[in-house]
């Protein structure tokens, strides 16, 4: 470890949790996947992985290679048949039964976390800490034992700043998680500027104080693992490419009311097919009942639920354009992963979507049809337009990379780190009454 650096402990207990249950990942999920590999891997003189357990006591300390063996092992590849689906959950739970049991063979050192800390480090989550019961409570522990200081990453407030959008049961424990980690926290992240603002005015909006508030320069696109059988979605016909999990928050229903229009104005023959890569989400009876009574509009529509990395990208590789007409996001990962690709992006111009597209995504209104109708029309009949688009892209557009991320993030943590008064021994860290900062998100 570097002289006089704090190391930074990367909780992953989440993440590792996601590969026992999950079939494709989400966003939050692919984030971890890229940054926390390669900040043990490129920053081992500063970076340690951990797994809180049920206790503060049961913590383990993981070695990066077991991340790397589970990322590798578990490569997301497509569900396709029910069948192959089923096939998925049964391996799936016998390697769950697998881990298990070699951990009753060979269980972790209980005690290593607390013989590697030292009073100074820094203890960070990436991901979903609002599924870890009483985690708030554990970190309080880990500081008033351990002198530590804790950071975390918040994706987005959405649950807050747009409950409208949000699946309703989500909405009281993301509420009860944000307040107590509004008490725990010494340090935020987030990755967009939009984000960091509606941080900061969530706590103003609840009497609490302000910490350091930083966004973090999220990479471009993910690592696809090879595929020689990878295939695009739609085979032998044009089509635009909507990536996002099918939920009332990504808008789904603008882009088949455009498609409508669309095939009204010109006629199936001329107007390419759009294909919905993820899985289906919530609030979204409407929208399922309306595709089932149009045959998903005389197949114009095609929805892709289990598409491997590999045929994602490709998916990416061979469609014209993409779209992205959310009505709120914390970053907006399918845009800047359109961009990687070289393909232009028709999204909404709200929140941090604009800070993920730059001038390189051409943006409307989400609730203003004929402005969205419009830039889609002219992206699929403007050949030449679409052509100068893809153009400016792969000429000018700067690919953020997951590795400038992590050592930004070093950076950052460090940083802000010196700044931050360490917990003492003697300190009582019970949740304290605080009040309002004068400071604000993006000040120094």
């Amino acid at each position: 470890m570097s002289s006089g650096s704090p190391r930074i402990w990367v909780e992953i207990n989440d993440f590792m949790r996601m590969f026992d249950w999950a079939i494709t990942p989400t966003g939050i999920g692919r984030v971890q996947m890229e940054i926390v590999l390669r900040l043990a891997v490129n920053h081992p003189d500063r970076v340690a992985l951990c797994r809180i357990g049920r206790t503060v006591d049961e913590i383990t300390v993981i070695e990066p290679d077991r991340i790397r063996r589970l990322i590798e092992q578990n490569s997301f590849p497509s569900a396709g048949s029910p069948a192959k689906l089923a096939m998925i959950r049964l391996r799936q739970t016998l390697r769950v039964l697998e881990r298990r049991a070699r951990a009753r063979l060979m269980p972790d050192d209980p005690t290593a976390f607390a013989r590697q800390v030292a009073r100074g480090d820094i203890l960070v989550n990436f991901g979903a800490s609002w599924e870890h019961r009483q985690y708030g409570a554990k970190i309080r522990e880990l500081k008033r034992r351990h002198g530590i200081r804790f950071a975390l990453l918040v994706h987005d407030v959405l649950p807050i700043s747009h409950p409208e959008f949000v699946s309703p049961p989500h909405l009281p424990n993301f509420m009860k998680w944000f307040l107590e980690m509004g008490r725990t926290w010494d340090i935020v992240l987030t990755p967009s500027v939009a984000s960091a603002e509606a941080v900061g005015r969530a706590l103003v909006e609840h009497g609490m104080t302000i910490p350091p508030i930083r966004p973090i320069p999220f990479g471009a696109g993910f690592k696809a693992y090879p595929s020689a059988r990878a295939a695009a979605p739609v085979s032998g016909r044009p089509y635009v490419l909507f990536v996002s999990t099918i939920e009332i928050r990504k808008n789904h229903i603008l882009m088949v009311r455009i498609w409508e229009e669309l095939l009204r104005r010109h006629g199936a023959a001329a107007v390419p097919a759009l294909v919905f890569v993820g899985k289906f989400g919530w609030e979204i009876d409407g929208l399922k009942q309306h595709l089932a009574a149009t045959e998903n509009l005389g197949g114009k529509i095609v929805i892709a639920n289990t598409l491997s990395d590999a045929e994602v990208a490709k998916a990416y590789d061979n469609c014209l354009f993409t779209v992205f007409p959310s009505f709120c996001e914390g970053w907006g990962l399918p845009v800047t992963e359109s961009l990687a690709h070289g393909k232009l992006c028709v999204a909404s111009n709200v929140t941090s979507i604009p800070e993920a597209g730059g001038r390189f995504a051409d943006y409307f209104d989400p609730n203003d049809f004929e402005s969205a109708l419009g830039l889609v029309e002219r992206a699929i009949f403007d050949e030449t337009y679409r052509a100068s688009r893809e153009f400016e892209i792969r000429s000018a557009f700067v690919r953020q990379s997951w590795d400038d991320c992590a050592k930004a993030v070093i950076e950052i943590l460090t940083r802000e780190a010196s700044q931050v008064r360490v917990t003492s021994l003697d300190d009582d860290c019970s949740i304290p009454e605080r009040t309002v900062s004068p400071r604000y998100p993006g000040q120094a």
